[in-house]
C-alpha cells in the first residue's frame, strides 16, 4: 500500500511495508522518540522474528532526503483466530496530525478481516489522549479496564474492541 503525504507543497510519497530484521535499528530508534516507557530491543525484535500470527509493517517515507525510505511509523499486531489484537502502533512525533495514524491501524484492521477476523481488540494507557482519539474516531470502544496493566508505572488500560463488519 502506498499514498503521498502532502507538505508545505512538498509530495513525498509513503510505502506500508512488511518490516525486516534488518529494519530493527530504525524501529528501537523511533520507539524511544514514541513513547516514554519503549518496548526493549528484544521484545520488538521478538516480534518482528515472531511467530506466523505476528505480523509487522512500517511506514517508510521516500523523499529527496531519503531516496532510499525512512521509517516514520510502524504497526506490530496479530491475526489470531477470528481476531486482530494490535500490540504496538507508533508514528515519529515530526509526521503526527497528518494521518498516517489512522492509516496504519485501517491498514492492520483490512488485514485481519481479508484473514477472516471480525473483531479487533487492543488495550490502551488510559493517560494515552491522542490514541483514545484516534481509537474512538475509528469505531472502537471500551469494554473493559486492566489495572495496573502496565509494569513499569502500574497505570491502567482500557481494553477496546471493534467489531468488524462483513
Amino acid at each position: 500500500m502506498s499514498f503521498e503525504l502532502a507538505e508545505a507543497d512538498q509530495h513525498r510519497h509513503v510505502s506500508i511495508e512488511p518490516a525486516h530484521i534488518s529494519d530493527i535499528d530504525e524501529i528501537v530508534a523511533l520507539e524511544n522518540r514514541a513513547y516514554k516507557y519503549p518496548w526493549t530491543r528484544a521484545v520488538l525484535l521478538s516480534e518482528l522474528d515472531g511467530e506466523d500470527f505476528s505480523y509487522v509493517y512500517v511506514a517508510r517515507l521516500f523523499d529527496n532526503e531519503h531516496p532510499a525510505g525512512k521509517i516514520i511509523g510502524y504497526h506490530f499486531f496479530w491475526v489470531v483466530s477470528d481476531e486482530v489484537h494490535i500490540l504496538n502502533l507508533a508514528v515519529d512525533p515530526d509526521y503526527h496530525g497528518q494521518g498516517l495514524g489512522k492509516t496504519l491501524l485501517d491498514f492492520g484492521t483490512e488485514f485481519g478481516r481479508e484473514r477472516g477476523a471480525t473483531c479487533v481488540l487492543l488495550e490502551v494507557r488510559v493517560s494515552n489522549s491522542p490514541a483514545l482519539k484516534l481509537y474512538r474516531a475509528s469505531g472502537f470502544q471500551e469494554i473493559g479496564l486492566r489495572k495496573g496493566y502496565y509494569s513499569e508505572s502500574k497505570e491502567d488500560a482500557y481494553v477496546m474492541k471493534k467489531e468488524l463488519l462483513s
